[in-house]
């Protein structure tokens, strides 16, 4: 139980710090990072009948639902000997592998969002994982010394 909960309260604020930062960017710059986290145009389209506040609540639950997933993976991970003593380096990998959906994400959009080759908007969405890094491991440890969450 401790697990998930480190997972939900880790994941729902970093997640949060992240989205925060690039809806401002795209506020700030015209630069549509905040609209590229959110877009799942190409999984699913909503309909006109569909209200869009609600709509975009539901993309942000998802994206707070990966970053929960990817504290959960992280947790049951260090679990293993060969990370115990490398947790700094696996939540590095974990929100690089993350970093790297800019590419994917940039080219399966069907709305509009920054070109694949935007160095401007791939450094912002480096430094946003960059914060959700930082919030995602030192927040993890701090929760999981604060719980005595056993490695």
């Amino acid at each position: 139980m401790k697990r998930f909960q480190i997972a939900l309260i880790v994941g729902v604020v970093s997640a949060t710090a992240m989205g925060t930062y690039l809806y401002w960017i795209e506020q700030m710059t015209g630069k549509q990072l905040y609209t590229l986290l959110m877009n799942i145009d190409f999984i699913y389209q909503p309909d006109d009948n569909m209200n869009s506040q609600l709509f975009a609540v539901f993309e942000f639950s998802l994206h707070v639902l990966v970053a929960i997933i990817m504290v959960l993976i992280y947790l049951f991970m260090i679990q293993r000997e060969f990370f115990k003593n490398r947790r700094f380096e696996l939540a590095a990998i974990i929100t690089f592998v993350a970093f790297l959906t800019y590419f994917p994400l940039t080219i399966l959009a069907q709305t509009e969002t920054p070109a694949i080759t935007d160095f401007v908007a791939i450094s912002d969405w480096f430094l946003a994982h960059v914060i959700f890094f930082f919030i995602f491991y030192y927040f993890t440890e701090f929760l999981m010394k604060k719980v005595n969450f056993n490695i």
